[in-house]
C-alpha cells in the first residue's frame, strides 16, 4: 500500500510542482505590470500634485494682492470721505491739521506702511504730500519717475465716486496706488463748493520684505517680484503674471514641489516594495501546500468571525435604537425597506405605514436638489438635506436634516441610507428669536426695527404736502400707578389691551408699533389732510381713555400725541422722530389727553438737551453721581454670587435720575466713555475694599465697542482698583457687535485674554442671529425681564423661557433671569435649571455697604462649616 502511494505520489507532486512554476511566472509578470503601471501613474500624480499646488498658491497669492487693495481702499474711504477733510485739503490746505494734529501725517506710514501720501487739486497739483513719514513737497509723478493721474482719475471717473486701486512697476518695484475724491461724506455741516475735486492718493510700495510677509501670511515662502536682475533660483519657483498699470509683472516665489517629495519618498519605496512582493509571492506560493492542512482551523476561524459579525451586528442595531435620530434603507425608486425602531417615537408614525412608500411622499419640501442628486449619485458623496418638512402622525408640521447615501445591498442591487435628526425645537427657537426681533413680546406690536424699516420704506415713496405722512409718537398718561397699585401684571394687560384698540382705530391705513415702555408710534401715509389727522388723534383718545376691566378693576389712563409731519417737517426717518418726540413732549407738559403738532419754534427742546448735556458733564466732575448694586443670586451654591453696578445721578435741580435718564443722553453726545471710565473704576475700587469675595458686573454701551481704547480703559480701571480680572464681568446688549463685528470680536478676545467675562444682556430683545453665540466669546446670557415676568400667566411664555435656557446651555453658557419678582418665577427657573436669578425679590439695588450687611450672615455661616470640617 506504501509502494503504490509513493508511485502516485511522484506524478502529483510533479504536476503540482509545474503548476507552482506556470503559476509563479504569470504572478510575476502581472505584478511587474502592476508596478509599472504604478510607478507611472506616480509620476503623474507628482505632476499634478505640483501643478495644484502651484494653483493654489497663484490662488492664495491673488487673494493676499486683492486683500491689500481692500484694505488699502477701507483706509482711505476713511480719510476722504470727512467732512474736516474737505475743509481743511480741499478748500484750503491747513498743514496745522493735516501734519500737526495728525489727521494726516506720519501715522499711516507707521500703523499701515503707506510710503506716500499725496493731495492733488483739479489740476493735478500736487498740495500736500508725505513721504516715508516726512512731510516734503514732491509730486507723484517726480516721486515715481512716472505719472499715474490720468489713468486714476479715468477709473474715479468710472467707479461713481468709489476709491479704486492700481498696481505699477516704477523704478523696479511693484507699487499699489489707491486714488479717491475728498468729499464731504456724511457729514451735513460742510458745504460742497463748486469746481473740480482735489484727489487723495495712497502709496504702497511693495518692497521685497513687504512681499515676503504677504506671502508667508498665506504659506508661501521667498515671494518677489522677477525683474532681469534677479539671481536664478537653487530650488523650484512657481510664478503668477499679473496685468498692471502699463504693462505686466511676474511674481515669483518657492514652488512647495509635493511631487518631488513623493517621488523622493515613493518611488524608491514602491521599487522596494516591487522586488519584495515578488519575493513574497514566491514564498507563498511555497506554502500553498502547508496552509491545506490548516484548513480546518481556518473552517474554526471563520465560524468565529461569523459570530463576531452577529455580535457586530446586534450591537448596530442595539445602538441604532437608542439614538436619537432614526436610520433608513430604501430600494433604487426611493420606497422604504427598513426603518429603525426610533421612527415611530419621533414621527409617531408606525413603521409599517411607510414600509414601501416613497421618501419622497414623508417629506414636503421641493425635491429639487434631492432630484438633482438621483440622477448621478456617487458612492462616496452624501447628500444631505437641511430643514426638511414633514406632517408627524398627530399632522403637526415638524423638521428634520436628512442624510443620503448611495449603496450597494446585498443583492447587488443599488439603495440608499441615511438618518433623519429632528430639528424641530431649533427651528421653532429660530422662528420665535426671529420674531421677537421685529415684534413686541408682550404686545405682538411691531417693534422699533420694523417700524424703523417701514417708515424709511414710505420716506422713500416721496410724500407730498398734498398727501403727507403722519408720525404720531404716543404716551401714556398715569399708566405707572397702574402698575404701582395693581402690579405688572395688570400693567401688561392694560398695555395688551390698549394694542388693541390703537389697531382698530388705525385699521389697515398705517403702522402702529411700540417704541418702548409706555409709548408708542403710529404711522399713518398717505393722509388727507391735517383736519384727518386731528380727527384721527380725537379717535385715539377716545378710545384710550374708555375704562379697562382688568381683573374685577376699572382702570382709567389717557395718553399724550406729538405729531410731525413729512415732508412738512421733514423727510428723514430720524429728524421725523426727533420732531415726533419734542411734540410729544410740548404735549405732556401742556396737559392730559392733547397732541400737538411740531412746530420748528419748539427747537428750543434742543437747548435744553444741550443745557442738560454741560450738566451732565458736571455731574462727572462735580461727584453728583451715586453707585448702587443689585444682587445675583447663584442657584447651585444658595448664595451671591455677584453685584451688577448701576449708576444714578443725583441732579442738583431734578432730584435722583435713574440711568434711562441720561444713558441715552450720554450715548449721544460721547460722554459714555467718560461716565463707562467712573463707574467701572469707582466700582472696582469700592468692591475690591467691600466685598472681595463676589464678582462685578458693568455694563458697557454697543457705542463704546466701536470707539478704540476700550481694552485700555479696563486695563487701566482694574489696575487702578488692583481689582481681578477673572471677577470682573462686562454685560452688552446683542446689538453691540453688529456694526463693526471685526472690531468688536478683536476687542473681546484681547479682554477674554486678560481674563474678563462678557454677559449678553436683553437677550432676545435685539437683532442677533443663533450665529451670534457661536462667532463671539461670550461667557453667558441675561433674559430679558420681558420674557420672565409673564412666566406666571402664561405657559407660552415658560416655554419661551425653558427654549432660551435650553439655547443657552447648548452653547455652554451660563443662564442669568431678570425681573424675578415672586417665589414661583424663582421656582419655575430653578425647574428650568436657570443658572442664576436677579430681581427685585433677590434684592433691590441698594448700596454696597447695606449688601455687604446682608451678606455677613451666610459668610458667618461658611465660615463655622469650614471651622467644623476641619
Amino acid at each position: 500500500m506504501n509502494i503504490i502511494s509513493v508511485k502516485h505520489a511522484e506524478p502529483f507532486t510533479g504536476r503540482i510542482k509545474e503548476s507552482i512554476k506556470k503559476t509563479l511566472a504569470v504572478l510575476v509578470s502581472l505584478l511587474g505590470v502592476i508596478f509599472l503601471i504604478a510607478i507611472f501613474a506616480l509620476l503623474n500624480i507628482a505632476h499634478d500634485l505640483n501643478e495644484h499646488a502651484d494653483d493654489h498658491s497663484r490662488l492664495l497669492l491673488r487673494k493676499a494682492l486683492f486683500s491689500r487693495q481692500d484694505s488699502i481702499r477701507s483706509h482711505l474711504q476713511d480719510n476722504a470721505a470727512w467732512g474736516e477733510a474737505y475743509e481743511n485739503l480741499h478748500r484750503r490746505v491747513n498743514p496745522a491739521w493735516a501734519w500737526d494734529k495728525q489727521n494726516l501725517g506720519a501715522s499711516l506710514y507707521k500703523n499701515f506702511g503707506y510710503e506716500g501720501v499725496f493731495v492733488l487739486d483739479g489740476k493735478d497739483d500736487t498740495r500736500y504730500s508725505i513721504l516715508n513719514g516726512k512731510r516734503q513737497s514732491r509730486t507723484l509723478a517726480d516721486w515715481l519717475g512716472r505719472n499715474p493721474t490720468p489713468e486714476l482719475r479715468q477709473a474715479l471717473a468710472r467707479s461713481q465716486g468709489k476709491p479704486v486701486s492700481r498696481l505699477m512697476l516704477a523704478q523696479g518695484e511693484l507699487i499699489l496706488l489707491a486714488a479717491a475724491w475728498i468729499t464731504p461724506g456724511s457729514d451735513i455741516n460742510v458745504t460742497p463748493i463748486p469746481g473740480a475735486a482735489s484727489m487723495l492718493v495712497f502709496v504702497d510700495r511693495l518692497t521685497f520684505s513687504k512681499l515676503q510677509s504677504m506671502g508667508l501670511e498665506y504659506g508661501i515662502h521667498d515671494t518677489q517680484v522677477k525683474t532681469p536682475a534677479t539671481p536664478v533660483a537653487t530650488y523650484p519657483q512657481a510664478s503668477l503674471t499679473l496685468p498692471v498699470y502699463g504693462g505686466s509683472i511676474q511674481l515669483v516665489w518657492r514652488s512647495d514641489n509635493p511631487g518631488g517629495a513623493l517621488l523622493t519618498w515613493v518611488l524608491p519605496l514602491l521599487v522596494f516594495l516591487m522586488f519584495a512582493t515578488l519575493v513574497f509571492a514566491f514564498m507563498l506560493m511555497r506554502n500553498t501546500l502547508l496552509k491545506a492542512q490548516r484548513n480546518d482551523e481556518n473552517t474554526f476561524l471563520l465560524e468565529q468571525s461569523r459570530l463576531a459579525l452577529a455580535a457586530s451586528e446586534n450591537r448596530f442595531r442595539d445602538v441604532a435604537e437608542a439614538a436619537t435620530d432614526w436610520i433608513w434603507e430604501t430600494d433604487e425608486q426611493l420606497r422604504f425597506t427598513w426603518i429603525s425602531e426610533r421612527f415611530p417615537a419621533i414621527t409617531g408614525y408606525r413603521i409599517g405605514d411607510w414600509l414601501g412608500q416613497p421618501l419622497t411622499e414623508f417629506l414636503q419640501n421641493d425635491s429639487f436638489a434631492l432630484t438633482q442628486w438621483l440622477k448621478n449619485p456617487q458612492p462616496a458623496n452624501n447628500l444631505t438635506l437641511t430643514h426638511c418638512r414633514y406632517l408627524s402622525g398627530q399632522q403637526r408640521q415638524r423638521y428634520c436634516n436628512l442624510t443620503l447615501k448611495n449603496v450597494t445591498m446585498m443583492n447587488g442591487q443599488r439603495g440608499f441610507r441615511g438618518t433623519a435628526t429632528d430639528v424641530t425645537l431649533e427651528i421653532e427657537a429660530q422662528q420665535r428669536v426671529d420674531y421677537l426681533s421685529h415684534h413686541d413680546e408682550l404686545t405682538g406690536l411691531p417693534n422699533r426695527v420694523q417700524m424703523k424699516a417701514f417708515l424709511e420704506g414710505k420716506l422713500r415713496a416721496k410724500p407730498t404736502t398734498e398727501r403727507p405722512l403722519a408720525m404720531i409718537m404716543l404716551d401714556l398718561d398715569k399708566f405707572k400707578p397702574v402698575n404701582d397699585l395693581f402690579g405688572h401684571a395688570a400693567g401688561d394687560d392694560v398695555l395688551h389691551e390698549m394694542s388693541s384698540r390703537l389697531r382698530r382705530c388705525l385699521g389697515d391705513n398705517g403702522l402702529v408699533a411700540r417704541h418702548g415702555g409706555d409709548e408708542f408710534i403710529l404711522i399713518v401715509p398717505d393722509i388727507r389732510s391735517r383736519a384727518a389727522v386731528e380727527t384721527l388723534c380725537q379717535q385715539l383718545i377716545a378710545a384710550i381713555t374708555c375704562p379697562y376691566q382688568i381683573n374685577g378693576h376699572e382702570i382709567f389712563i389717557g395718553a399724550s400725541m406729538g405729531i410731525a409731519l413729512a415732508p412738512q417737517d421733514a423727510t428723514d426717518a430720524n429728524d421725523l422722530l426727533r420732531f415726533a418726540d419734542i411734540a410729544l413732549y410740548q404735549a405732556k407738559t401742556s396737559g392730559h389727553n392733547l397732541w400737538v403738532f411740531y412746530q420748528p419754534d419748539m427747537s428750543e427742546q434742543i437747548v435744553q438737551r444741550r443745557e442738560m448735556e454741560q450738566a451732565l458733564r458736571e455731574a462727572i466732575r462735580a461727584d453728583q453721581l451715586r453707585l448702587v448694586y443689585q444682587p445675583r443670586y447663584d442657584i447651585k451654591s444658595a448664595q451671591v454670587y455677584a453685584v451688577e453696578a448701576l449708576v444714578r445721578w443725583q441732579h442738583p435741580r431734578l432730584g435722583l435720575l435713574t440711568p434711562d435718564q441720561f444713558i441715552p443722553l450720554a450715548e449721544e453726545t460721547g460722554l459714555i466713555i467718560e461716565l463707562s471710565d467712573w463707574v467701572m473704576l469707582q466700582a472696582c475700587r469700592a468692591m475690591q475694599q467691600t466685598l472681595p469675595e463676589l464678582a462685578l458686573s458693568v455694563n458697557i454701551s454697543a457705542s463704546e465697542f466701536q470707539t478704540p481704547g476700550l481694552v485700555e480703559r479696563v486695563h487701566s480701571a482694574l489696575e487702578q482698583s488692583g481689582f481681578p480680572p477673572s471677577r470682573f464681568e462686562i454685560e452688552v446688549t446683542e446689538n453691540a457687535t453688529l456694526k463693526a463685528p471685526d472690531i468688536a470680536l478683536e476687542m473681546m478676545r484681547q479682554l477674554k485674554a486678560m481674563g474678563v467675562r462678557f454677559l449678553i444682556d436683553d437677550f432676545g430683545t435685539g437683532y442677533a442671529s443663533l450665529s451670534y453665540l457661536r462667532t463671539f466669546p461670550f461667557d453667558g446670557i441675561k433674559l430679558d425681564r420681558s420674557f420672565v415676568i409673564p412666566m406666571a400667566d402664561s405657559e407660552s411664555a415658560c416655554l419661551i423661557v425653558k427654549n432660551m435656557i435650553g439655547l443657552g446651555k447648548a452653547y455652554s453658557l451660563n443662564v442669568t433671569a431678570e425681573g424675578v419678582e415672586n417665589s414661583q418665577q424663582q421656582e419655575l427657573l430653578k425647574k428650568y435649571e436657570c443658572d442664576i436669578l436677579q430681581g427685585y425679590y433677590i434684592g433691590r439695588p441698594a448700596p454696597l455697604e447695606q449688601i455687604r450687611e446682608q451678606q455677613a450672615p451666610a459668610v458667618s455661616a461658611r465660615a463655622r462649616l469650614a471651622l467644623a470640617k476641619n
